[in-house]
């Protein structure tokens, strides 16, 4: 069993995240972690294995039971970043390294959990070669191969692909162990036994919702396309439907010609078809960023606050159109934001690896609904689905 009582917490730079906070989570139980970014979902997570203060330092206040003392021992952590908690230099001794002294046929476990996982394939591999989401599988394969009666996972699917996030997840929730998991993808939370909201006012810090209250929840479309069929000389859409809940990020991918950007324009209007129900303001920012301004300087384009965000905030005198072409894009991005349904087109081209997670995190914290078209796959696999067009058009 895990159980916090009258816990507060303060960083060592005096930043305090959570204040006089109490909970019980049973042994087995499934728990979802959720709220916005900064309300303290990973300092929660890492002080029930000791990472706080051990390793972060700080200050405690409360009592925190968690199997015992909150220990690794007892409470396996998996962080967002796997590369930061990968130890050994080949797959198999990773997934192996808990088990030591534990049990007897070290072998047959590390084979049987990395078939479970869909990972076999990558047990002889360097770890330092392995992609950033092969690194997340092998760290949640460790997790689950190790003798901890609990997993605390902190946004563990950032880097995989919608499908197999939903596989792992259906083995975490199978397992007999106890998990606390932290992610922003809200959809997922319909899996677990109780969600814990953690808000921004202190004293509402913590408010649960049991699985079935969860269920019942109205989900509101933002985008719904009943059954459309388009084209010109070749057929794009043949009897095509979609829809998008309000607040998610959506996906487009396809070979060219296979008609991403076509759906982004449908969607906001610019071809107009029966079958579309748009509920909200819609923006779209195309391929080419600067077929959208019109005005003389940035910083009368878009709102101050994306420009900050989207590091445009230097360039708020510019012309437009002086810009570079990485920074036109960015200038797209910001003016789009100021609708209630954003469609992106080709969002991450001409940018840095670091841009592509800023702007998942950006939109994510925006609450916006976002449909993006790209070729980008990293980028689509880190959004809530994703919509693969061609002749064998899918949902996955």
């Amino acid at each position: 069993m895990i159980e916090l009582r009258n816990v507060s917490y303060t960083y060592p730079n005096g930043v305090r995240t959570l204040d006089n906070v109490s909970l019980k989570i049973e042994h087995g139980e499934k728990v979802f972690l959720a709220g916005k970014t900064g309300s303290g979902k990973s300092t929660l997570l890492r002080l029930l294995n000791g990472l706080i203060p051990n390793f972060y330092g700080g200050k405690i206040k409360g009592e925190i039971y968690a199997f015992g003392k909150p220990s690794p021992k007892n409470v396996f952590f998996v962080s967002q970043n796997p590369e930061e908690q990968i130890l050994t230099n080949v797959v198999r001794d990773e997934i192996a390294l808990p088990l030591y002294g534990k049990i007897d046929d070290v072998k047959g476990k590390v084979e049987e959990v990395a078939e479970i996982c869909g990972i076999k394939n990558l047990l002889n591999k360097k770890t330092y070669e392995l992609s950033d989401g092969e690194k997340q599988l092998v760290t949640i394969a460790t997790a689950l191969a190790s003798n901890t009666p609990c997993i605390a996972l902190d946004e563990p699917f950032s880097h995989l692909h919608p499908a197999i996030a939903k596989e792992i997840l259906n083995l975490l929730i199978e397992s007999d162990k106890t998990i606390i998991m932290s992610e922003h993808r809200l959809e997922l939370a319909k899996e677990f036994d109780r969600i814990i909201w953690i808000g921004n006012k202190i004293k509402d810090r913590i408010v649960t919702r049991k699985k079935d209250e969860w269920e019942n929840k109205d989900e509101k479309i933002a985008i719904k396309i009943n059954s459309i069929s388009y084209g010109y000389k070749t057929k794009l859409f043949d009897n095509f439907s979609l829809k998008v809940p309000e607040g998610k990020i959506y996906a487009i991918t396809g070979k060219n010609g296979s008609g991403k950007t076509t759906l982004l324009k449908i969607i906001a209007g610019l071809i107009k078809i029966n079958g579309v129900e748009v509920n909200g303001k819609t923006s779209i920012a195309l391929q080419y960023p600067n077929y959208h301004f019109c005005e003389k300087r940035v910083e009368m384009e878009a709102d101050e606050r994306w420009l900050k965000l989207l590091g445009l905030d230097k360039l708020k005198g510019r012309h437009p159109h002086s810009l570079s072409g990485g920074e036109a894009k960015r200038l797209s991005i910001a003016k789009a934001l100021n609708a209630d349904i954003v469609l992106l087109d080709e969002p991450t081209a001409g940018q840095d690896y670091e841009f592509r997670v800023k702007l998942l995190e950006i939109l994510r914290n925006s609450g916006k609904t976002v449909v993006l078209a790209t070729h980008d796959e990293k980028l689509a696999s880190m959004c809530d689905e994703v919509v693969s067009l061609g002749n064998d058009s899918k949902i996955f």
